[in-house]
């Protein structure tokens, strides 16, 4: 499936969800679209082919188009917002260009959550502790908890790197994403119910491998933090771990090949992973 270059494609000045955006019919290599700039995709309803019908991070089938936009927007669990009419409109706007268009419109200081689902293998060390790891990871510390009876919420704190990462910007995103991810009726930390509806929705592509019991994983992005969240929907165990990194360094140790040493001995964990 082939992706054209942000910056020489050409598009159309629309409106999505009444905010300036620019359109174009093609799929974008997100790696050439610059910083400051969102994508989304549309796609089109089986039965007709002319207009959108639902905006999402990415499209496989009914693919309609991609928009780029100066604010992020919203998306819930699902990572998919319906079109309603009026919701997508071409304007008569004179941007062609994303060169155009971030000069007529300034970037924007908005934050949003974004929630996906993991089926990569190579990520499921970061839903468990890597005290070697830490400081490369951008790891702060990560949160337990189990829902009790099925409604309750119970978490406990553990620290990474003598705690030195806590910062108060850190507890306003966590308790910022946290709260979001409670008040979402399809999300995995909603309550016990809807963590096993969600797990048994994504299973077995998102199955953490090696575990006690059956887990999925799941990650959440917020602008400066990424959340490793691992959720096991068992009655009497802890049922999620959210393993929290600074999102910088995180993203930068994805990219950078490991290296392989000899494996330390293990040492015995303060707080055992169940």
């Amino acid at each position: 499936m082939s992706r054209e270059n942000a910056m020489t494609a050409d598009y159309e000045e629309v409106s999505v969800f009444q905010q300036p955006a620019l359109f174009t019919s093609l799929r974008i290599e997100r790696s050439t679209i610059p910083d400051g700039l969102y994508p989304y995709e549309l796609r089109h309803a089986d039965e007709d082919w002319g207009d959108p019908c639902q905006l999402a991070r990415s499209i496989a089938v009914n693919h309609y188009g991609t928009v780029l936009t100066r604010e992020p927007i919203q998306l819930p669990i699902e990572g998919w917002l319906n079109l309603d009419p009026g919701d997508f409109n071409f304007s008569d706007g004179d941007c062609r260009t994303v060169a155009d268009f971030q000069k007529k419109y300034p970037a924007s200081d908005k934050e949003v959550i974004d929630f996906y689902s993991v089926n990569d293998p190579a990520m499921h060390d970061l839903y468990f502790s890597q005290e070697k790891k830490d400081k490369a990871n951008g790891c702060v510390g990560h949160l337990r908890g189990d829902f009790g009876s099925g409604k309750q919420f119970y978490t406990t704190w553990w620290p990474h790197q003598n705690d030195m990462l806590n910062t108060p910007e850190f507890k306003q995103d966590i308790d910022r994403t946290v709260k979001w991810l409670r008040e979402q009726p399809d999300s995995p930390l909603k309550d016990f119910d809807a963590m096993k509806r969600c797990c048994a929705r994504y299973m077995p592509s998102c199955e953490i491998k090696g575990g006690a019991s059956p887990s999925c994983g799941f990650m959440v992005k917020t602008k400066q933090y990424v959340y490793m969240l691992r959720c096991t929907p068992v009655k009497g165990d802890y049922n999620f771990y959210a393993y929290c990194y600074r999102r910088q360094e995180f993203e930068k140790a994805r990219t950078q090949p490991e290296k392989k040493n000899r494996p330390a001995p293990k040492k015995k964990r303060t707080e055992p992973e169940r």
